[in-house]
């Protein structure tokens, strides 16, 4: 069985529910600007801190997201010509029992497939930038942090092919959306599972980048002032 994935009640609550929890948040931010008495300054100042940097924020974040992919997911299901259900208990939780006949043919290549690639290259120029600009700042020790450099190579190249494998999935005749229950081909990522992924992809690929850096200014240290990098001496027996 097809399930339905979301229908109007579910994006309705995510909303709901993101809007109340950034507005916690926001709150709570302020609060802490605020001052209190100090008989109460560090018992009130410990609750919003919990609040602000623990769950609340996650369950925002959370929410917006699921309210996104709700809201997109039920975009997808109109565009093929679904009846976009309120409750998609009332239609068995099953895709099919939606249907109004034969399903939309789409020509268009997929708009959300077109923007995952453009991101994903944005940040393959991005990391070009950065490139040129460690070899640019470490140029007088080049041979030294070249191998710190091709790290930074790799992750433009990376980035370059993660955006084709996009690009790709907007041919209709070769990926599926997936509210298409008849084709036999492969479903391809959608906006919102797509931005999630470049995130988490985009914030390894700075830490890395990050470190590169770090790295290159250690090497760069040592060889300037090798009497500022600690050395660990062995103790000679007694």
């Amino acid at each position: 069985m097809n399930k339905i994935k979301y229908d109007k009640r579910d994006r309705k609550r995510f909303l709901s529910l993101a809007i109340i929890t950034t507005i916690i948040v926001i709150i709570c931010l302020i609060l802490m600007n605020t001052e209190w008495p100090e008989n109460l300054e560090a018992s009130v100042m410990g609750v919003l801190i919990v609040i602000v940097f623990t769950v609340f924020p996650v369950v925002a974040l959370a929410t917006w997201v699921m309210f996104a992919d709700s809201y997109t997911y039920l975009k997808r299901l109109e565009k093929y010509g679904y009846i976009v259900p309120n409750n998609k208990k009332e239609y068995d939780n099953n895709l099919e029992n939606i249907a109004t006949g034969e399903l939309k043919a789409l020509e268009q290549p997929s708009s959300e497939s077109e923007i995952l690639a453009i991101i994903s290259w944005i940040v393959s120029v991005a990391m070009v930038g950065y490139t040129i600009f460690l070899s640019i700042r470490f140029f007088h020790m080049l041979e030294n942090v070249a191998f710190f450099i091709i790290v930074t190579v790799v992750l433009v190249i990376f980035w370059l092919v993660f955006g084709f494998s996009f690009w790709k999935q907007r041919l209709r005749d070769k990926y599926k959306d997936d509210v298409d229950f008849n084709s036999p081909l492969k479903p391809r990522k959608h906006l919102v599972e797509g931005i999630v992924t470049i995130i988490i992809l985009l914030t390894i690929s700075v830490a890395i980048a990050v470190n590169m850096y770090t790295m290159s200014r250690y090497v760069e240290r040592s060889k300037e002032n090798p009497e500022d990098i600690v050395r660990v001496e062995i103790p000679k027996e007694i």
